[in-house]
């Protein structure tokens, strides 16, 4: 004798349901969709030269060399003398802090001496250590109104007491040939017999008393 199934508790809810008029949802039993994948990247095949020069020139216009100045080649340079050359590159030196410039570096410098025991007054003509009694400037003069002055000049400041003198005779930058001719006629009339009894040394001045441009001269007294 077979047995009547137990009724489970939802045995009942589908005629309750249709009762009440309460559909249930079907579920779709169709495959779900399928999913959409996005494409894949295309790789860029290699610019060419010629397309990034035309990437690169984007924009620009094209203009015309007319509107620019035509560069010239510079002028060469003068070469300079060897003694300006040298006096350049000692004041350079002097601007850069080496040691101070003094007369006798320069190329211009002169000096001298009568009697072999005068020598020994140069370190202080150099050094400027003589005060100086007088003065004597050049400019203006032509070389014999020069050579009278310096004769009447020397003569006079050795009369009486031995002193040191200063002659500026310039350095001959305006003279023809820029040539110092008063400054060359001067050491040879130092040296002459009329004036050389009166003189004991001379020395280019300091550098900050006229330099190559002007003279110290030590004079004897004559009497």
């Amino acid at each position: 004798m077979k047995k009547k199934p137990v009724a489970g508790p939802f045995d009942q809810l589908e005629e309750l349901l249709k009762e009440a008029g309460i559909e249930l949802g079907v579920e779709d039993k169709k495959s779900p969709p399928a999913r959409k994948t996005l494409p894949e990247p295309q790789t860029a095949e290699p610019a060419t030269d010629e397309a990034l020069f035309q990437q690169a020139m984007e924009g620009v216009s094209r203009s015309s060399w007319r509107h620019f100045p035509i560069r010239t080649a510079p002028e060469p340079s003068t070469p300079l003398p060897d003694g300006a050359t040298q006096e350049k590159q000692l004041m350079e030196a002097a601007v850069a802090g080496d040691p101070a410039l003094r007369a006798p570096d320069h190329p211009e410098y002169t000096e001298g001496w009568v009697g072999v025991a005068a020598k020994r007054f140069l370190p202080g003509l150099r050094d400027g250590i003589y005060s100086i009694q007088g003065q004597l400037d050049l400019h203006g003069l032509d070389r014999e109104e020069a050579r009278l002055a310096v004769e009447e000049f020397v003569g006079r400041m050795s009369r009486f007491r031995p002193c040191c003198v200063k002659i500026i005779h310039g350095r001959g930058i305006n003279s023809p040939n820029d040539r110092a001719i008063l400054k060359e006629s001067l050491q040879r009339w130092l040296s002459t017999r009329r004036l050389s009894k009166h003189v004991v040394a001379y020395a280019s001045a300091p550098m900050n008393d006229g330099g190559v441009g002007a003279i110290y001269v030590l004079l004897r007294s004559r009497f």
